[in-house]
């Protein structure tokens, strides 16, 4: 998992670059997808289904895809990301990018990555202008097809409360199902695994009440409790972790926690892990 972040961006959220982020709220789901370049093999429209089992597909024309989203008016954004994709394995460079007349050109809003794995990609950035057209844009890759199953166009949610310990990051998956062949003498004679994704659970408290009762945060909490997908990357800034992720386990259900009105709740959190 990787997260890049742009130059000015900490200091456009007012310092909170490291507490958690919830990209959630996703504008594609709401504009049009199609395939800009390359040939489209499965529909852009994949990509706002918000599942991991059914992606973009797109074979390169001269050694470039994109997925190109038209929005129906003008959006700032600040964050854009994809997950259950295969752009390191194809040997692609992938680059997130805005255009102010149509389409016919197009500016980078952070800087492009060569990803070294295929777990997900977040980025984080500020002063792009509002506009209706967004792009997910990967060349380089040859002849590989470029599959991508979700992406994300918005901004995002970023709780007023950073996560200081208590806190298990998924650093290798931690879903793993073993199953071992033993000898009658208590031999080991071999084992095999199946990946099955990881989990996480987060404890946020002292959350002011305001926060938990503003429609930014309700509407995420209807998201989640109903099965949404979401990503989550709970301090950007010092790990980079960002992970696809939906409720595991139960619902959000914010508690009084203390003197001064704070409240708290746990994230129960399954997250998609690339094979």
């Amino acid at each position: 998992m990787t997260i890049v972040i742009s130059a000015g961006y900490a200091a456009a959220i007012g310092g909170q670059e490291n507490n958690p982020h919830i990209a959630w709220d996703n504008l594609g789901a709401t504009g049009t997808w199609s395939t800009g370049s390359g040939t489209e093999v499965e529909p852009a429209s994949l990509l706002s289904t918000g599942t991991t089992y059914d992606p973009w597909i797109a074979s390169p024309v001269f050694n470039a895809t994109s997925a190109e989203l038209v929005l129906t008016s003008a959006q700032t954004v600040t964050c854009m990301a994809i997950a259950a994709h295969n752009v390191a394995t194809a040997g692609g460079i992938i680059l997130p990018q805005y255009s102010t007349d149509g389409g016919g050109s197009w500016n980078s809003v952070a800087p492009a990555m060569v990803p070294t794995d295929n777990s997900a990609i977040m980025w984080l950035f500020s002063g792009a202008p509002a506009t209706t057209h967004w792009r997910i844009s990967v060349f380089g890759q040859g002849s590989s097809n470029v599959e991508i199953g979700v992406a994300f166009v918005g901004n995002p949610l970023v709780i007023d409360q950073r996560i200081y310990q208590g806190y298990a990051p998924p650093i290798t998956p931690n879903n793993v199902a073993l199953q071992s062949n033993v000898s009658e003498g208590g031999n080991l004679l071999g084992s095999s695994t199946v990946r099955q994704g990881s989990s996480a659970s987060a404890s946020l408290t002292h959350i002011n009440p305001s926060f938990l009762r503003a429609s930014t945060w309700t509407g995420f909490q209807n998201h989640f409790n109903n099965g949404g997908g979401f990503f989550w990357a709970w301090r950007p800034t010092k790990y980079g972790d960002v992970f696809y992720s939906w409720r595991e386990g139960a619902v959000i259900a914010p508690t009084n926690s203390g003197p001064k009105d704070y409240m708290s709740f746990d994230l129960n959190m399954r997250m998609y892990d690339q094979p």
